[in-house]
């Protein structure tokens, strides 16, 4: 595929032709992204000064320390051509003095954060109710306790029965036999969940045509409403199956819906610790600041490590100035990371 650049077009294809046909093909794709920002600021790469490379390559591909600096010496390559080329006035080649350390974290925190936006677009790609509400029930804090038997126990044990639809309220059932309730259930989560308890099939591929001649439709999967755990939101596919969903099998469906979704930051904890966030971004949104009563909330809310906090601030206890735990700090130090990001 060839490129036609807006900025020194003749100059970017002089470049791609002195390589060979392999390395000319992959660093086109690069160059288009240097190119797209020349366009925006009205400069070329070789005359930006290094806040301007920085800002540029902030918004680069950057997935892991390898791609960055892959991305790094093309950049440099590229500029060491216009400087030999004698179109650089200063003859100088700022990019070396990019560290590529400052920005895979970045890149990393910015991928890892999933949106209430980027969710609701997951939500449109994705085929089945059961996995869209996977990740709605993630964000919104339905998980489980970080015990050996307690992994996603709140999305396994989830049944109609615990939907209190006029109350917006979820009952949320641990396996040690402790509950706890969920208010303030956006509408459309609740009416997600009964669309996936009332789902009847399970469609294989994402509802994707295949090119194995011999299923040329996808697949659908029988969701048994018989037995055992026939009141249960989440049940495994499958004309004889009756057994419990298991973690197995999320993990699974998490992985499938990773590359559905083409992000493989998509996992139980970024969903979770995203929801996280986003409810701290809503309230900087709304109030201006968040407060450490508000990160309380959170943590509350979210069952975040919060050994009986909410129990004391109802018997009015004194706190003694003392926060939920060092995960609340956690939660502090990551919601300013990406305020510095966003904001």
């Amino acid at each position: 595929m060839k490129f036609e650049f807006k900025i020194d077009n003749e100059i970017k294809q002089e470049y791609l032709l002195s390589k060979p046909t392999a390395t000319a093909g992959s660093e086109a794709f690069v160059l288009r992204d240097f190119d797209n920002y020349e366009e925006q600021v009205g400069k070329q790469v070789y005359n930006l000064c290094i806040s301007e490379l920085n800002e540029m390559f902030a918004i680069l591909r950057n997935t892991s320390k390898r791609g960055a600096q892959k991305n790094k010496s093309i950049l440099i390559s590229y500029i060491d051509f216009c400087i030999a080329k004698k179109i650089v006035p200063h003859m100088e080649n700022r990019a070396r003095y990019i560290n590529v350390e400052n920005f895979v974290a970045r890149q990393a925190l910015i991928n890892k954060f999933i949106s209430r936006e980027r969710l609701q677009e997951y939500q449109k790609i994705l085929y089945n109710e059961q996995d869209q509400l996977l990740l709605w029930l993630l964000f919104i804090g339905v998980r489980g306790r970080t015990v050996k038997d307690g992994t996603m126990e709140e999305v396994i044990n989830l049944t109609i029965d615990d939907v209190v639809e006029d109350k917006n309220r979820l009952i949320l059932r641990q396996n040690d036999g402790t509950s706890r309730e969920l208010d303030g259930v956006d509408d459309f989560i609740i009416e997600l969940i009964k669309n996936t308890y009332e789902e009847e099939c399970y469609v294989e591929n994402n509802g994707e045509i295949t090119d194995n001649p011999r299923i040329p439709d996808p697949r659908q999967i029988k969701i048994n409403r018989e037995g055992e755990f026939s009141r249960h939101i989440f049940r495994i596919p499958g004309k004889d199956k009756y057994e419990k969903f298991s973690i197995s099998l999320l993990n699974s469906r998490m992985r499938k819906i990773q590359n559905i979704c083409d992000n493989k930051y998509l996992t139980w904890t970024s969903l979770y610790m995203s929801g996280m966030i986003q409810m701290a971004l809503d309230i900087l949104k709304e109030k201006g600041e968040v407060t450490d009563e508000d990160f309380d909330d959170i943590c509350i809310r979210y069952n975040y490590d919060n050994y009986g906090i909410k129990e004391r601030i109802e018997n009015k206890e004194s706190l003694n100035g003392k926060k939920i735990s060092n995960y609340w700090f956690v939660l502090k130090d990551l919601f300013m990371q990406y305020k510095d990001i966003l904001y």
